[in-house]
């Protein structure tokens, strides 16, 4: 039966590593099995969808969690659903070292569906900055198309941008955007199939903060230790902002010597000076000054620690 899709499933499933898989392009769901949905002109009320088993398992049953089932190894389901927050459970049965298993999604059905990140390189660096991404993960290219024709609407306004040169193409199917001011927003995507004509649609709320339009705010998150050891945990010092402001940085030693300085949008230190030397373990003394005047100016100190990876 089908479900309303859950803000925890929204979270989930934005975790999940995207990958490229031909014209029509699909999610990696986790390590056991992934999926990508086929073209359909039925796309008011239908979605198709291809499912793949991990190579290092043996499927034997999939259950499609509508009254559907397959043995084959990569089997193709059309779902018809009501409402485009409609989601499916579909459950794979395997065997995997000689042990029986099952594993299940829960998996979004709507193909307007799209998945927000933060920018890619700057994550919470930059929280007013926003990568949407389509479920079809259509390439932005004119050839990757088809019949489908993307729109997006933030709070209810078309976007102005993000359009290929020909009109008729309509928006890129994935989009970068930057939002002006913090609060709720409400993000829509429009997915017009030319042949059809039908329409399918999908909206998701988007909260971005910090609200800067209420006086100089003061920096959350600010650091006193942080590990440059490279080992992929606590490697930078970092203090989130929008990234829409513009900052000058800068860190001593305890001797009061400047190490390190430079101007930036966003605020991470990596532990090494400006001629790119790892600097000895210590305290450090910063101070950061937003020049657009959006933050309070901050000071303090940092402990620099490298540990062991």
């Amino acid at each position: 039966m089908c479900r309303k899709i859950s803000p925890l499933t929204f979270i989930l499933i934005a975790l999940f590593a995207l990958h490229l898989n031909g014209r029509s392009q699909g999610f990696e769901a986790d390590s056991v099995f992934t999926w990508k949905l086929i073209e359909s002109p039925n796309i008011g009320n239908q979605s198709i969808i291809q499912f793949f088993a991990n190579s290092a398992i043996t499927p034997t049953a999939w259950d499609f969690g509508d009254g559907g089932t397959s043995t084959l190894e990569s089997p193709i389901h059309t779902f018809n659903y009501t409402s485009w927050t409609d989601s499916i459970t579909v459950t794979l049965s395997f065997t995997i070292n000689g042990e029986s298993r099952a594993h299940s999604r829960d998996i979004p059905l709507s193909p307007a569906f799209f998945i927000p990140h933060y920018d890619r390189n700057l994550g919470r660096l930059a929280e007013y900055k926003f990568i949407f991404l389509n479920m079809y993960r259509i390439p932005n290219h004119a050839d990757s198309l088809g019949n489908l024709r993307f729109h997006w609407f933030i709070d209810g306004t078309p976007l102005a941008d993000n359009a290929f040169d020909d009109a008729t193409l309509g928006q890129w199917p994935n989009i970068y955007y930057t939002f002006s001011s913090a609060g709720i927003h409400q993000v829509k995507l429009e997915v017009n199939h030319t042949g059809s004509g039908q329409t399918a649609e999908f909206t998701q709320t988007i909260r971005v903060q910090p609200d800067l339009t209420a006086g100089k705010v003061p920096f959350q998150f600010v650091p006193n230790v942080f590990t440059p050891n490279e080992d992929g945990t606590n490697d930078r010092f970092v203090i989130p902002t929008s990234g829409t402001g513009w900052f000058r940085i800068k860190f001593f030693s305890r001797s009061g010597a400047l190490v390190y300085n430079t101007e930036s949008s966003i605020i991470q230190w990596d532990g090494k000076n400006n001629q790119g030397i790892d600097l000895p373990e210590g305290i450090y003394y910063y101070v950061i000054e937003d020049l657009n005047g959006y933050y309070e100016d901050a000071k303090g100190f940092v402990y620099l620690f490298r540990g062991k990876k």
